[in-house]
């Protein structure tokens, strides 16, 4: 999706850098934390954040972000995604035409 013409390289860079930079430090936090939750036995906030973004960044930029390979977040944004109340809510990203 673009916002403004002409994309800003340097900003489109930018958020790639952000993202490609982000999602190792993730991967390697959740693998030192071990269990289902980020914070504990319980899901919570950062949980769904974290399932929500990981989900329209792999929709949104595919070729960017690819969750097979992170396993704890693949596994993480599943278990999230099984979850009934996501099953309800859940819809696919519609990109603007």
């Amino acid at each position: 999706m673009r916002l403004h013409a002409p994309v800003s390289e340097v900003r489109a860079g930018r958020c790639r850098g952000q993202v490609t930079g982000s999602l190792p430090a993730l991967e390697r936090e959740w693998a030192e934390r071990g269990g289902d939750w980020w914070f504990g036995e319980r899901i919570g906030h950062a949980d769904i954040a974290l399932a929500c973004a990981l989900r329209f960044a792999s929709e949104a930029h595919p070729d960017l972000v690819v969750l097979r390979e992170y396993p704890a977040l693949e596994a993480h944004s599943g278990r999230c995604e099984a979850l009934d109340a996501v099953q309800a809510i859940s819809q696919p990203l519609l990109p603007p035409a």
